[in-house]
């Protein structure tokens, strides 16, 4: 289900069908993405699964908005950097210190 379209696609179905108990409450979800590509291009739809996957989206309202909005055609920008766990100075301690 979904290889038709891409394999980005794909993935992002077999996904949601696994992530169920029941793989048969995720049928109607994956039928509305599916359907997706009625009014958007495959490439698109593959593309919004694409960033779906790789941003942990797993709604379809989260879809349609990756592809209202454009941010399939982006590129996922990376996570701000954790400034604590990457902060030096001679007054900051590390997990060391206190074994």
């Amino acid at each position: 289900m979904g290889g038709h379209i891409g394999s980005e696609t794909h993935s992002y179905v077999l996904h949601i069908l696994n992530s169920r108990p029941h793989p048969e409450q995720s049928y109607r979800f994956c039928l509305g993405l599916l359907n997706l590509h009625k009014k958007y291009s495959k490439a698109r739809l593959n593309a919004a699964c694409a960033r779906a996957l790789e941003t942990k989206v797993w709604r379809l309202s989260g879809i349609k908005s990756i592809l209202e909005k454009g941010l399939d055609k982006q590129p996922v920008q990376d996570p701000k950097p954790d400034l604590l766990s990457t902060m030096e100075h001679e007054n900051v301690r590390g997990s060391e210190y206190y074994h």
